[in-house]
């Protein structure tokens, strides 16, 4: 078992890396003591995947399940106010509850903002059961969901109890699910820590075949260099914090643009990172051969570097991001890998004249 704490002080909590952690999750959930009675919210898919397990670990008298949708549907406002229906209806209200998420970032997502926003904030903790949740969105605090103008453009910061990790969730994952978590790995290497970056480069095939040890080590590093970061800038406020955005400024625009049905998350992040290489590259910060050696990374982990997509309608999602300020896109950039730096400075020339690198073409 390893152990990793975000250090906010009164707000600190701790994430848990442990294989075989959901065979006793109401054990692990006790330790933590978040309330007396549990809203389990998960996604159709994981509970017909695990209904053995959440069955018996969820009984009726300290928890109640509640199935919002899978993917970007369950942080649609719809699904929202369904689930706060399903809370409201319970006759547990009364007691000192809290919000278990249990599946992928979007459930993280759409349980964290509810119970921010329940009874002006409840206690939650996150189960991720992707390799997306587990190294990226279940930790850090910021929850969402989203409208169809812009993604998880209505959100807020609010830190849960504990994030308890269980990579043999993994194991029940299709191939294309953990390519897209590999992405957001990716960023990690990028933006803070270059043997990372050569760890996934040069270990595609063993990584896609789930092997323990080397997901273990991606995982803890993952999540290790954003507890650091979080820790560091809670909300965003200093700049450190936006580095974790690399490639996602784009991602969002192309997400938002296809009303979030023709794309995945983790597709748009693999092409919002190389969108930003290119554009690193256009304004002289770093070479073809490093823009190279990035689309090389994504290539061997099957992840896109190429998709069809109208322009206009991508920059006209990204006027909508939250990145976007004082009528410029503010995007992470990269100076090297293990390093990149906020830039505001972008023209609409540039922006444009990049998105015909990743565009394909009939």
């Amino acid at each position: 078992m390893k152990k990793i704490t975000v250090n906010l002080k009164e707000k600190s909590y701790p994430v848990v890396i442990h294989d075989g952690l959901r065979n006793d999750l109401p054990h692990h959930i006790n330790k933590y003591k978040p309330g007396n009675f549990g809203f389990v919210i998960t996604s159709p898919k994981i509970y017909d995947l695990y209904k053995g397990i959440i069955k018996k670990s969820f009984n009726q008298k300290k928890f109640k399940v509640i199935i919002a949708a899978n993917g970007e549907r369950a942080k649609s406002k719809e699904c929202f106010f369904r689930v706060i229906d399903n809370i409201l209806s319970s006759k547990q209200i009364n007691n000192n509850p809290f919000i278990l998420c249990l599946g992928g970032g979007t459930i993280g997502d759409l349980g964290g903002f509810i119970a921010s926003v329940y009874k002006r904030g409840i206690n939650y903790i996150q189960v991720p059961t992707t390799l997306i949740g587990q190294i990226d969105s279940s930790i850090g605090g910021k929850t969402a969901i989203d409208t169809p103008q812009a993604k998880n453009i209505i959100g807020t910061f609010y830190q849960p109890k504990a994030v308890l990790i269980d990579p043999s969730f993994l194991n029940t994952l299709p191939k294309k699910e953990v390519r897209e978590g590999l992405a957001e790995a990716l960023k990690y290497g990028i933006i803070k820590d270059k043997e990372l970056f050569c760890l996934l480069k040069n270990n595609p095939q063993k990584i896609l075949s789930l092997d323990k040890k080397l997901l273990n080590t991606i995982i803890y590093r993952c999540v290790k260099i954003k507890a650091d970061i979080v820790a560091k800038d809670e909300k965003e406020a200093k700049g450190i914090r936006t580095i974790l955005n690399f490639g996602h400024t784009f991602a969002h625009g192309l997400e938002a643009a296809s009303k979030y049905k023709k794309i995945s998350h983790g597709k748009a992040v693999a092409l919002g990172m190389l969108y930003a290489s290119y554009l690193s590259q256009q304004l002289g910060r770093i070479s073809p051969a490093l823009t190279g050696q990035i689309s090389q990374a994504l290539q061997s982990l099957g992840l896109p570097v190429k998709i069809k997509f109208e322009p206009k309608k991508v920059l006209n999602a990204l006027r909508h991001d939250k990145k976007f300020r004082a009528g410029k896109i503010r995007m992470v950039l990269i100076d090297n890998i293990g390093k990149v730096s906020v830039s505001t400075n972008i023209s609409q020339k540039d922006l444009s004249k990049t998105l015909k690198k990743i565009q394909a073409f009939d």
